[in-house]
């Protein structure tokens, strides 16, 4: 187990313990919680082992290791067989252990070692580690397997709601799907075996060409870019780290670990799309990734309407971005919960287990609105052992603004009078200064332009002028459309 899954599990196997005192205080009941735990984590585990029909070195090593077993492939294949494991029903049952934990936290928070704890929340937190920790450290690991995690997560939801609602663990659950060890009889597993082709990728590829132009021409580029005085800095301490750890590595010293991975944190507009490509190409030029392409996808990218078909589009999104940056973006939408059920959660698990399969080829970049990001990030060990560098965008000032608006009028063949210029600058001072913190930045200036021209077309017929100069010059009147609008 790493550090962090580790110390989740210590404390749950502490709070076992003191439930077995409390309850050998309070009753005559000989039953051992603390074993009962560990027993049904051990099925939980052997649960994901034999989801593919595969029964590996490394998942047998993990079990044992972590909680004590000494099983070998026969010995394990043997207890599948003859346990509640592989029956039809394994998924309708609550973990026995589960009961003792709700009936010892009633009140949802308990105090153990000076700490308050959400019971609850503790006890589906340590399965949901311990399982994204067990794929993520075993080389041969199967979409089924991370299927039947979220299967088996649901399930812990399902039968802690059922505890706080009514009063007990309800005995089975009407809208599990059961697990059944040859998945092609079951109809909803069967989705999993469909042609990959049944799932487009949704998303947009970029670059991947090796004749990127050399270091100091992709760091002009990015110093070219107007604004972001903190990113590039934050870029270049980067880059400058790299080259360092290069040296090193050249001259036969230890490297310091370096993160790979990226939160981008900012509101829209405010060019963190433009610097993950623009990374992609640096890294590439390192000599850290071997295409310098960048897969950019939203949650509509990665998350399916069927159980199984989420790790299948995730998957892809991986491969297509082997050897490149796969840059999320509003990457927090993936831990929002929907009505009847939501697989963002086993795209996390896949993404997690991807991103650890393919660290020496593969930076991954999640991006958001700050506190959401934040949020987000918190809400999975995975995501937060592995996501340990955030890159903050700020919003453009007016001044900048301004200059991108200059920028796209340049990339069109248009320019501002005199007197529109002044206007501009004063306009944009006032809409800077009034607008929420979710404004679009450089992406509504695009959308200026666009509202500016239209205006300017509609006067210029009306004015019957059709010149070089009036065709190109915006004014005051047709900038004025602009925050007219807003």
């Amino acid at each position: 187990m790493d550090t962090e899954t580790k110390s989740v599990f210590n404390t749950t196997m502490s709070i076992a313990d003191k439930i077995d005192k409390h309850i050998m205080k309070n009753s005559k009941s000989d039953v051992n919680v603390k074993e009962l735990l560990r027993m049904d984590l051990r099925d939980f585990l052997i649960f994901l082992t034999i989801a593919d029909r595969i029964v590996a070195r490394d998942e047998i090593r993990y079990i044992n290791k972590s909680l004590g077993y000494t099983f070998d492939s026969d010995t394990m294949k043997s207890f599948a067989m003859s346990s509640q494991i592989i029956r039809d029903d394994f998924l309708n049952q609550p973990p026995p252990s589960l009961r003792y934990f709700l009936d010892y936290g009633k009140n949802d928070f308990i105090v153990h070692e000076s700490q308050y704890y959400d019971i609850k929340k503790l006890y589906l937190l340590t399965f949901q580690m311990i399982g994204e920790d067990f794929l993520a450290s075993c080389k041969h690991m199967d979409t089924q397997e991370v299927n039947q995690l979220t299967r088996y997560r649901f399930m812990l939801e399902s039968a802690i709601k059922a505890h706080t609602k009514n009063g007990g663990i309800a005995p089975s659950r009407p809208d599990s799907i059961p697990f059944k060890l040859k998945a092609k009889e079951d109809k909803e597993i069967a989705h999993t075996d469909s042609n990959q082709e049944d799932i487009p990728f949704v998303g947009t590829v970029s670059g991947g060409d090796k004749t990127y132009a050399d270091l100091d021409d992709l760091l002009e580029e990015l110093e070219s870019l107007i604004g972001l005085a903190s990113v590039k800095e934050e870029v270049k301490n980067l880059i400058n780290l790299l080259k360092i750890i290069e040296l090193r590595t050249k001259n036969g010293l230890k490297a310091p670990s370096v993160t790979k991975h990226f939160v981008f944190t900012g509101n829209p507009g405010t060019g963190k799309t433009t610097v993950a490509r623009l990374l992609s190409q640096i890294y590439c030029s390192l000599g850290i990734l071997s295409k310098g392409h960048m897969v950019e996808v939203d949650r509509s990218g990665m998350v399916a309407g069927y159980m199984g078909q989420t790790a299948i589009k995730v998957k892809e999104v991986i491969d297509k971005a082997k050897g490149g940056v796969l840059f999320i973006d509003e990457a927090y939408a993936l831990s929002n919960e929907t009505p009847g059920g939501d697989f963002g959660q086993e795209a996390i698990d896949t993404l997690v287990k991807g991103m650890e399969d393919n660290r020496d080829d593969l930076i991954v970049i999640v991006a958001g609105y700050p506190d959401l990001m934040d949020k987000f990030v918190k809400s999975n060990p995975g995501l937060k052992s592995r996501f340990q560098k955030t890159i903050h965008f700020p919003d453009y000032s007016a001044n900048d603004l301004y200059d991108i608006f200059l920028r796209f009028c340049k990339s069109n063949d248009y320019i501002l009078s005199d007197d529109g210029s002044v206007y501009l600058k004063e306009q944009l001072e006032m809409y800077v200064a009034n607008s929420d913190k979710y404004f679009g930045n450089a992406r509504d200036v695009r959308n200026f332009l666009d509202i500016a021209i239209s205006a300017q077309a509609n006067r210029l017929l009306t004015e019957d002028v059709a010149d070089a100069t009036a065709l190109m010059t915006l004014k005051p009147a047709d900038l004025a459309h602009i925050f007219d609008k807003e």
